[in-house]
């Protein structure tokens, strides 16, 4: 897509333009590629399925998210839909779905290609509605044993029921990476906690009350991009 030219927009992002945003003729809008370039545009012309947007100036957006990945252990719709759209909208790097023992789903009805399409596609919605030009990696489901083995960040962090280590005890940079890793509702057994600890997670604790999965992932997140974030900008 360059400047001059014109798009047509696909059955998603039109039902966002005509029935969220309600856009119309002569309107400026902004579109983004998922990897930094801004389109902004001019709708030349609209219909029930299409729209026709002329594209009249390019900006690249440089990347400032901070390196951060949120592993968490999949559970029933709608709690790992709301992970993916609040993460996104948060700023998170990349989301590793996980299946830990006492993770919640159906091994006969899940379809692992279908469901990352599925959250995809929600990466991209979450990122129209803030405004991020960026998607955030929606990794393949794998089991929590293999993400452990190989999981290469510099940090790495695993929310843990059983100690009164605090997150807020934690020291993040904002140059390096970091993975949080989230249990399910069961919560990890000894032994999975046992084997991150091997591995080198650091745990700790959101406090005494037990929180569900996307409640736990959202905020521990949050406060982690916020004081990279702030220790990066002070």
């Amino acid at each position: 897509m360059q400047v001059g030219d014109s798009v047509s927009l696909n059955k998603n992002s039109h039902h966002y333009l005509s029935k969220v945003l309600r856009v119309k003729k002569d309107q400026q809008v902004i579109l983004f590629n998922g990897s930094g370039n801004n389109y902004y545009g001019n709708v030349k012309s609209f219909t029930n399925k299409s729209f026709n947007i002329l594209i009249e100036k390019k900006i690249f957006i440089e990347d400032k998210s901070s390196n951060l990945e949120v592993a968490f252990s999949i559970c029933k719709n709608p709690c790992s839909d709301l992970i993916i759209q609040k993460l996104t909208e948060l700023g998170v790097k990349s989301v590793q779905p996980l299946i830990s023992t006492n993770s919640i789903f159906s091994k006969r009805k899940i379809d692992y290609d279908k469901k990352k399409l599925h959250w995809k596609n929600i990466s991209i919605s979450a990122s129209e509605q803030s405004e991020r030009s960026y998607l955030p990696n929606i990794k393949s489901i794998i089991s929590f044993q293999d993400y452990l083995e190989n999981c290469l960040f510099d940090q790495k962090i695993i929310l843990d029921t059983r100690t009164e280590k605090m997150l807020t005890s934690i020291h993040t940079k904002h140059n390096k990476s970091c993975t949080l890793l989230v249990g399910p509702e069961g919560d990890f057994t000894n032994e999975e906690y046992e084997y991150a600890k091997k591995l080198d997670f650091s745990s700790v604790s959101l406090g005494d009350n037990i929180l569900r999965v996307e409640t736990a992932a959202i905020s521990a997140f949050s406060y982690l991009n916020l004081m990279r974030n702030s220790k990066n900008n002070a």
